[in-house]
């Protein structure tokens, strides 16, 4: 995936929208649409599930975009699609608070995966949902199917809560949110050449526990 910055159809669709016509942007978060349900999916927390879904968030996100589109071309502080992406973490929040009540610090105490202090604003992934997911990515059926096989599960997702905070989040933010090295390191503040060294330590550690069976 390419840097905004080398995407023509970006820059032509910020330019037309810098111009007046806001609606220019649409094409472009409707490709971000499944990246976004991604990142939504892995960070909801498990008893919201059924209440509202991806789709939702997404939803009030984009109306969100278009309200604060003007003051965001003012001043590009963030590539476009972290932009959208932390709107869309702050709608997420804003859902678990909602539905979640009293019991919302409960869900923050059971977020395994957390993020660098101050990096973001969407809730941690999961480990219970990232073991799965990645079980389910090696061929082990769907994530419900890889989460109900009990002492697999459990080693994978021992592994991703003996690594780092840091570790973790680029773990997820790489090969599950598939964000570019770039984002990553954007996003979390680090070099490039950290980003990808975190991402290939803890993807080697996951490898060698599915390879350990």
């Amino acid at each position: 995936m390419e840097d905004e910055e080398q995407d023509p159809a970006l820059r032509a669709a910020l330019d037309l929208a810098r111009a007046g016509d806001m609606a220019a942007v649409g094409p472009v978060l409707e490709s971000y649409r499944a990246r976004l349900s991604r990142m939504v999916l892995l960070r909801m927390d498990g008893r919201l599930k059924g209440r509202f879904d991806s789709s939702d968030v997404l939803q009030e996100t984009y109306v969100e975009v278009a309200e604060r589109l003007p003051r965001y071309l003012e001043d590009e502080k963030m590539p476009f699609f972290l932009w959208v992406r932390f709107l869309a973490g702050q709608k997420l929040l804003q859902f678990h608070r909602t539905h979640l009540g009293a019991e919302a610090r409960t869900a923050e105490r059971e977020v395994h995966i957390s993020q660098r202090p101050g990096a973001d604003s969407a809730p941690g992934a999961s480990s219970l949902f990232v073991a799965s997911a990645w079980l389910a990515e090696s061929g082990r059926g769907t994530p419900s199917e890889a989460a109900a096989q009990g002492e697999e599960h459990a080693r994978v997702q021992e592994a991703l809560d003996g690594m780092s905070d840091m570790d973790r989040e680029v773990l997820v933010l790489r090969h599950f949110e598939q964000l570019t090295n770039t984002e990553v390191a954007t996003l979390l503040q680090i070099t490039t050449q950290a980003a990808s060294a975190r991402y290939v330590r803890a993807l080697t550690r996951l490898q060698s526990v599915v390879s350990d069976d």
